[in-house]
């Protein structure tokens, strides 16, 4: 949690919160979708990229349909950014869906995102104005995701 001084409150802090995680709903579609991009992925030794299409909610953000891009030459570590944030923009799609395959210097996948990874989930805020939700899959079952930017509520202290 970080705090800061507010003009004129006084000795009254500002802290900011990240609020409670948003609970996340696949549908089977989507299930099946997660699966055929982590199967690909696998098979090709390199990461491979989707659409996620749904709604996020107050709570919960419900994934309903699941879409694998087509993409070009790339690397485990490389896969092209502007083709996600290109052809995963809203209304009709709430982000995006990854996976961390290495193809040469490991056989672990990587479970959380890159600062790279971060710098696209910003640009796709940024581009579609609004919190969209991001999904790095790690393993066959294994998957992280966050909705970005984070919901910041302020609260008084004293």
């Amino acid at each position: 949690m970080s705090a800061r001084m507010t003009p004129g409150a006084g000795l009254a802090l500002l802290a900011l919160s990240l609020g409670p995680l948003p609970s996340w709903h696949l549908s089977d579609a989507a299930k099946v979708g997660f699966q055929q991009i982590w199967n690909t992925s696998v098979a090709e030794r390199r990461e491979r990229v989707g659409c996620l299409g749904g709604v996020i909610t107050d709570d919960t953000v419900h994934v309903v349909r699941v879409r694998m891009l087509t993409m070009g030459e790339s690397d485990s570590l490389t896969a092209s950014a502007e083709t996600s944030l290109g052809e995963c923009a809203a209304p009709e799609w709430i982000g995006t869906v990854h996976t961390h395959v290495r193809s040469t210097d490991s056989d672990d996948p990587a479970p959380r995102f890159s600062p790279g990874d971060r710098t696209v989930m910003s640009e796709w805020s940024k581009r579609n104005g609004r919190a969209g939700a991001f999904c790095v899959l790690y393993s066959p079952k294994g998957a992280h995701c966050e909705v970005w930017p984070p919901r910041v509520e302020p609260r008084v202290l004293h």
